[in-house]
């Protein structure tokens, strides 16, 4: 069981990173000013995701890695 938490975490941490990655680039290919205050403003990455209506599916596949990432805790535990 060991291992399959341990590669669910991994998996998970995978999936976020990814889904952080792939919603930045979206951000400043739509507009580099829109992407610089994504990177400096707090925040400000979740509101140019929901001004371009990508906000439901980045988050959305965001949350999928967090949920790997505790089911791989919990599964450990």
């Amino acid at each position: 069981m060991q291992t399959l938490g341990t590669v669910s975490i991994m998996m998970g941490i995978a999936v976020a990173f990814l889904a952080q990655i792939v919603g930045a680039i979206l951000v400043f290919r739509s507009s580099a000013l829109q992407g610089v205050l994504s990177v400096l403003v707090p925040g400000y990455f979740l509101f140019a995701l929901k001004r371009r209506n990508l906000y439901k599916p980045i988050v959305g596949i965001w949350f999928a890695g967090i949920l790997g990432m505790v089911a791989g805790t919990i599964i450990l535990s």
